[in-house]
């Protein structure tokens, strides 16, 4: 039972723990069950936040990839070893490539060749120094082979596996290194030239720290330091350091601070150095966007010029001193003639004291009204800063007339303009009275020797015209067989009237040389043959006397030469007839040889010897001089006037040539005479200038002339009148195509350049409508010869070119090239007949030299123009000088009211049209000048140039007016 009890007990407690057991595992799997439930939540809150977290990453994920697409910076990422791995958008923009082009490519594919291992090298660095940042600029290539510069930041990140990667934002700073280095070029630049700038430079920053100096400032102050080691330093204990160089050391420094405290633009204050030194300083402050940012100081040595000044001044009280005490006049005036000062001198010369002068218009005062506009011309001189000296006669305080001799000169002011005018007179009343007593005086023995050139040059005339009837009578007499007698009385007769005839040439001759009516013509002429002639005609004077003439010539003169082979004849004929009369038996020798060329010119020497009595050495030099003969050792004088050779002397220098002569009594003498000529290779032909007539066999010419000049139009209605063709003038283009319309003409003259409608537009309109002259030759007449107006002329419609001025056989042979000839049988023969003419002489009254103006312009008759345009023609020459001087000289006036205009289409016009005028009256040199006045207004040359090219052709021209007027009236009188 024990054990059954003790059995039951032990189920009892088995089962007791059993329960236990179980009430232990339920609340165990109930502690299961509630924790399975929380991990259940658990798992699924874990699910929601993971899903949250996925959706917020993939939108952080868009946001930022959205953000790095979006900006304009090149964003990329490279491996540690170089290649990209990803690049943004941007890069398409920026370099041209896709996103394709650049992923998988090293990155130095974009950099320049030249900048590749500076570049490597730079990141590897960074990679293996574990840098986290970086930045570096450096070129690279665009697709487009362009270069584009980059600055870019570069982070070095470590990925998962610990490996590297390169994370980059990179910026396209092209734009921003271009005006880097222009400002770094500038600022080499301002440094070099401060640096070698000629003054001392200082700038300081607004807290007074030195920014830039140069080497001079320190030369100046004495500083040992380095320009470049001062850069920082304050400079308000500078100041005060460096005070003791200055001869005031304390108002250096307060000005200084003056200075700055007034921050105002200072210049050109001078300061004196405790050594003598004078420095000038500039201070100039600097502001930017009106803020205060500093300032500048620089500073120059000006000893030398301070000195200079203060030794200038010293000198002009020195001799402001003397002026006073001088017997010269001073007066200042303003460019108003109004007195500001007054000298002493001046004061006494004209009667007047200061006070009584000063403010007066000098003008007014001193001045009758005649002489104003003397001192006026002169005032005009001043303002141009230019002096001069004249005379002028002034009126004393007393009324009194005083005549000085005026030395003005112009007042500057530091900008150059003339502000007032300095005179200085002296008084030359007394040579002025002097003055006029001599040309008094002058004028009587003038008067005196005209009157006696003139009864001269009349008496010689008088004489001579009956004398030459008398010599004609006396060889009429020798044939009418008179008596032995009768014949030694008409010998007499002759020889007496020869002699008197050969006086009386001498007479004229040296009459017309002193008057300077001789001028030289020069021509092409046959030197040799002209040689030969004179000794033929010698050869056959000497021909009864125990007298020979021989001629010996270089062989190297042979052709033609240009000269004037008259006057070289008169020359030869009166040495070799001096010889003539002073040899009694043996020879002349001639000789003539080529001396020397000086370029185009050949200077001849001419030998004359005789075997003659010879001259007495102490009388060779009077041998030139007029009426001056030698005495021979018999005592008698040979007959003659003492002329022939003063005459020769003369003739030879007005030739540019020289004549000697050596000689030894008894034995003989030696002229030699040396001449210029110059080779010519033109043919001595006598007909050059014969206008020629018009062809025969061309039939009945009709000609529309349109030119708008006067001159033209007479001279062309002269030359057609003498073809005997008929004409009609229209002054303009637009009457030339209302006539063109009208009536058929056979050949029209065109002008170029005429008022209303030009030559072209009234071609282009003859040609261009139905008319009676749509076909008809038209002849461009122009002054123009280039040739852009040739093919203009010919594009428009016209069939040839005469280029004013033109010869009148030329227009002649280029009319009669578009005239249709008569029919052979209508023809009537034509028998020519050679005709001589007598083209229009050579003026003896023109200067011996062409008249000069002032402003060098020569004016003289070209005689070759004159001969080739009008031949023998008087009255048509005489036509054409009228309507110059009549009709076109008014009109040159005008192109000066141009000018002032600044009317450069009317100038251009008027300048066109007055060209041709001067040629056709012989005035060359003047129209070669209006040619490139015209040249000049086609260029646009400013005004102010034009009005000076003007006024000095205008001067030419008015002194060529006389010129004209004596020719015209020389012709006139023929």
């Amino acid at each position: 039972m024990e054990e059954i009890e003790l059995l039951r007990r032990q189920v009892e407690q088995e089962k007791k723990a059993h329960q236990e057991t179980e009430i232990i595992l339920e609340k165990k799997a109930l502690e299961l069950y509630e924790a399975s439930e929380q991990l259940r939540q658990l798992n699924q809150n874990l699910e929601k936040q993971v899903k949250a977290s996925v959706s917020e990453l993939q939108k952080t994920e868009r946001k930022y990839r959205q953000l790095i697409e979006s900006v304009q910076d090149i964003i990329y990422q490279i491996s540690v070893d170089g290649y990209f791995t990803y690049v943004n958008p941007v890069v398409k923009e920026r370099l041209g490539y896709s996103e394709e082009e650049i992923i998988g490519q090293h990155f130095t594919f974009l950099i320049l060749p030249e900048y590749q291992e500076s570049i490597l090298n730079f990141y590897w660095e960074m990679v293996q120094n574990k840098e986290e940042s970086t930045y570096n600029e450096f070129p690279v290539r665009a697709k487009d082979g362009s270069t584009v510069w980059i600055g870019q930041t570069v982070r070095r990140i470590e990925t998962e596996d610990n490996g590297v990667e390169l994370v980059a934002v990179a910026r396209v700073i092209t734009e921003h290194k271009l005006i880097q280095d222009s400002l770094k070029t500038t600022e080499a630049r301002l440094s070099n030239l401060i640096a070698n700038l000629q003054k001392g430079i200082l700038v300081e920053d607004e807290n007074h720290k030195i920014i830039l100096t140069n080497q001079l400032f320190c030369d100046l102050f004495g500083v040992t330091a380095s320009p470049e080691s001062l850069v920082g330093i304050d400079c308000v204990p500078l100041a005060e350091q460096s005070k003791h160089l200055f001869k005031e050391p304390e108002l250096f420094v307060s000005r200084i601070s003056n200075l700055l405290e007034k921050r105002e633009i200072v210049v050109d204050e001078q300061i004196e150095m405790a050594d003598g030194r004078v420095l000038e300083r500039d201070y100039i402050p600097i502001y930017l966007d009106g803020d205060y940012k500093g300032h500048l100081y620089k500073y120059s040595d000006v000893t030398d010029k301070f000195k200079a000044i203060e030794q200038l001044r010293k000198s002009e009280e020195k001799y402001r001193g003397i002026m006073d005490n001088m017997e010269l006049g001073l007066l200042e005036v303003d460019n108003n003639h109004r007195i500001i000062r007054a000298y002493d001198r001046f004061c006494k010369m004209l009667g007047y004291e200061k006070e009584e002068l000063i403010g007066q218009i000098a003008t007014e005062l001193f001045l009758p009204e005649t002489d104003k506009e003397i001192v006026q011309v002169q005032q005009e001189v001043r303002e141009k800063g230019v002096a001069s000296s004249y005379e002028l006669c002034l009126i004393k305080k007393d009324g009194t007339p005083i005549w000085v001799l005026i030395s003005g000169a112009p007042i500057m002011d530091e900008n150059g303009e003339v502000i007032a005018s300095m005179g200085i007179h002296y008084d030359i009343t007394e040579r002025k009275l002097l003055e006029k007593e001599l040309e008094k005086a002058k004028e009587i023995a003038e008067e005196a020797r005209q009157a006696e050139k003139q009864f001269l040059a009349n008496m010689s005339h008088e004489i001579r015209t009956p004398l030459n009837a008398i010599i004609g009578m006396t060889h009429l007499m020798f044939d009418t067989r008179p008596t032995k007698q009768q014949f030694e009385y008409l010998d007499i007769l002759k020889t007496s009237a020869d002699f008197l005839h050969s006086l009386i040439s001498d007479l004229l001759d040296m009459a017309k040389i002193e008057a300077g009516r001789i001028e030289i013509q020069k021509h092409p002429f046959d030197l040799v043959g002209l040689l030969r002639t004179v000794q033929r005609v010698f050869q056959i004077k000497l021909d009864s006397r125990p007298v020979e003439i021989n001629l010996l010539t270089d062989v190297k003169i042979s052709g033609n030469y240009l000269g004037d082979d008259l006057l070289l004849n008169q020359i030869l004929l009166n040495i070799i007839g001096n010889a003539d009369k002073f040899t009694e038996e043996g020879s002349i020798d001639v000789y003539v040889k080529l001396k020397k060329e000086e370029l185009d010119v050949c200077w001849i020497e001419f030998k004359i010897s005789d075997t003659g009595i010879g001259i007495p050495e102490e009388k060779l030099d009077l041998i030139f001089q007029k009426f001056k003969q030698i005495d021979s050792e018999q005592g008698h004088k040979h007959k003659g006037t003492g002329l022939g050779l003063a005459i020769t002397k003369q003739l030879v220098e007005l030739q540019e040539g020289t004549i000697s002569v050596q000689s030894k009594e008894g034995e003989g003498t030696t002229f030699t005479i040396l001449l210029p000529f110059q080779k010519s290779d033109t043919e001595v032909v006598n007909n050059t200038h014969i206008i020629h007539e018009a062809d025969q066999t061309i039939q009945a010419c009709k000609v529309l002339v349109a030119e708008d000049n006067a001159m033209n139009q007479k001279y062309i209605s002269s030359l057609l009148n003498k073809w005997n063709f008929e004409f009609t003038i229209a002054s303009d283009g637009k009457k030339a195509v209302e006539k063109a319309q009208k009536e058929h003409f056979d050949i029209i003259l065109m002008d170029i350049q005429m008022p209303n409608m030009d030559g072209y537009e009234a071609t282009i309109s003859i040609r261009n409508t139905q008319n009676l002259n749509q076909h008809t030759p038209i002849i461009a007449l122009t002054a123009s010869a280039l040739l852009d107006q040739k093919n203009k002329a010919f594009s428009v419609g016209m069939n040839n070119f005469v280029t004013k001025p033109f010869a009148p056989n030329h227009l002649l042979s280029v009319i009669q090239n578009y005239l249709p000839k008569k029919s052979d049988k209508a023809v009537a023969p034509v028998i020519e007949k050679e005709v001589i003419p007598t083209p229009i002489s050579v003026a003896e009254d023109t200067p011996q030299k062409p008249i000069q103006t002032e402003n060098e312009i020569q004016i003289t008759i070209d005689k070759e123009r004159i001969l080739e345009l009008y031949g023998n023609d008087k009255e048509y020459m005489t036509d054409i000088f009228q309507t110059f001087l009549e009709d076109v000289l008014p009109d040159f006036d005008e192109i000066q009211v141009l000018i002032d205009a600044k009317n450069l289409d009317g100038l251009k016009k008027l300048a066109h049209k007055l060209k041709p005028t001067l040629g056709m009256v012989g005035l060359t040199d003047l129209e070669k000048e209006i040619i490139a006045f015209e040249h000049h207004v086609k260029d646009g040359i400013d005004f102010e140039e034009l009005d000076k090219q003007w006024k000095r052709l205008y001067q030419g021209i008015k002194a060529g007016v006389p010129v004209l007027q004596r020719e015209l009236e020389r012709v006139q009188n023929l």
